[in-house]
């Protein structure tokens, strides 16, 4: 992988980050006017817009919408993932069809920089954690099942187990896009630090 590559990697990865921050906070905002507008009747009063055609909702259910950072933190999660994993494939010349998940492209990635799963954090437990969730996200019901619950086993995470339900905001997500950039970063997919 380039340096130019590098940079466009970490540039989308900057300007992801930048876009929830400044997304958490419109909707702190957006949530503080509608919560402190004086009205008599929250529960009728509807909110008219024309975003998506014409919108109307009631000022509760925005407000509850608001609260929810569910979808924001899915989208964030899966579109992390996939740059993770598209850049290390890239850097090992790899077909994403012919590799079996993090546990194996991440091991080559770490082998490719005589790094280990130790210079990762949360090591092989905490990436194998962040793509079985970004896998429930993408393909189905967000419960462990079965098959989610060995492979957490198997690459020694003990905090999920078959049954438990998968609860996403937008802290949990930054905590396992921080475990996916100190993945690549140790498989040698450094960013460049500004001077100064």
């Amino acid at each position: 992988m380039s340096d130019a590559d590098k940079k466009a990697l970490w540039d989308r990865w900057g300007a992801l980050t930048v876009s929830l921050l400044s997304m958490r906070v419109a909707i702190e905002r957006e949530h503080a006017l509608w919560e402190h507008l004086d009205v008599t009747n929250r529960a009728e009063t509807r909110i008219k817009s024309s975003v998506g055609g014409k919108f109307k909702i009631k000022i509760t259910d925005h407000a509850a919408a608001l609260e929810d950072q569910s979808t924001l933190a899915s989208a964030a999660l899966v579109l992390s993932y996939s740059m993770a994993e598209a850049a290390a494939l890239e850097r090992l010349g790899l077909d994403s069809r012919k590799v079996h998940g993090i546990e194996e492209w991440g091991a080559r990635l770490l082998e490719s920089n005589t790094s280990s799963w130790d210079d990762v954090e949360g090591g092989l437990a905490g990436v194998v954690e962040v793509a079985v969730i970004r896998n429930l996200v993408v393909h189905g019901p967000l419960t462990i099942d079965a098959a989610s619950a060995k492979r957490l086993r198997k690459a020694g995470c003990t905090t999920l187990d078959a049954g438990d339900q998968v609860v996403l905001d937008l802290d949990i997500v930054g905590g396992y896009r921080h475990r996916l950039r100190h993945l690549l970063e140790a498989g040698g997919l450094k960013r460049k630090r500004r001077a100064g």
